[in-house]
């Protein structure tokens, strides 16, 4: 069984949980739009860094003006800057981005344009979702440089909140918040008691310890709770 295979749950997207993703990002593209308003020294980018959303800003000709530091750390050999233009070693991915990229630079600005997620695979990770956002500048003065938005979903584990605040938030002992901070990323106890250097059996009785403390039942729902905490 390949890397993909064993992730393939990870892939298998539903359709209202795209809607719904869609419909929050539009929102905070929204408030990006007003924090980069006239008077404002936040980019459009960077308000959204703030949000923890990945995104990359384009110039009216297609280059990036901005790349936030949510979307550096998505960067690899596969996906990443090249003199100002965004590169995808994904061939169908990259002819549906320029694809993409060239309809928000030649449609009217009023055109409204829906923005289905462009996947990009990688060789030894999940795919990126890419969305492209116009970016409506006519509003936003300040912020005309800024033609689009695209922002980025890397599929995958996503790291976790900070062991200090997991042990202040379920009162968890030091060694039961760093347990339950690997198995946030999608570990299982044998790879977190190997990670942290303990027995599988110190592992597993911790973990029932973080299970009491959380009042969940199974790894899924503990998983679920941590990545609540911000």
């Amino acid at each position: 069984m390949n890397f993909f295979d064993m992730n393939s749950e990870v892939c298998n997207l539903r359709i209202e949980e795209e809607r719904i993703l869609a419909s929050f990002t539009r929102r905070l593209i929204e408030i990006a739009a007003v924090a980069g308003a006239r008077g404002s020294a936040t980019s459009p980018a960077a308000a959204l860094n703030a949000m923890r959303l990945p995104a990359i800003a384009l110039d009216e000709h297609g280059f990036i003006a901005e790349v936030n530091a949510a979307a550096e750390a998505v960067f690899d050999n596969d996906f990443r800057v090249k003199d100002r233009r965004l590169f995808v070693r994904d061939p169908a991915a990259r002819a549906l981005l320029k694809e993409a990229i060239d309809q928000l630079r030649t449609s009217p600005r009023r055109t409204p344009l829906v923005s289905e997620p462009i996947i990009v695979q990688r060789r030894d990770k999940l795919p990126v979702l890419v969305r492209t956002w116009r970016f409506d500048w006519a509003a936003h003065r300040s912020a005309r440089e800024v033609s689009a938005l695209l922002t980025l979903n890397a599929l995958g584990p996503k790291p976790g909140p900070p062991a200090a605040i997991l042990a202040k938030t379920f009162r968890l002992t030091p060694a039961e918040a760093k347990l339950a901070c690997v198995i946030a990323r999608g570990a299982s106890p044998e790879i977190a008691a190997g990670e942290l250097k303990i027995s599988r059996e110190t592992a597993r009785n911790q973990l029932k310890s973080v299970f009491a403390k959380t009042d969940t039942h199974r790894q899924s729902e503990l998983v679920a709770l941590i990545l609540q905490v911000d």
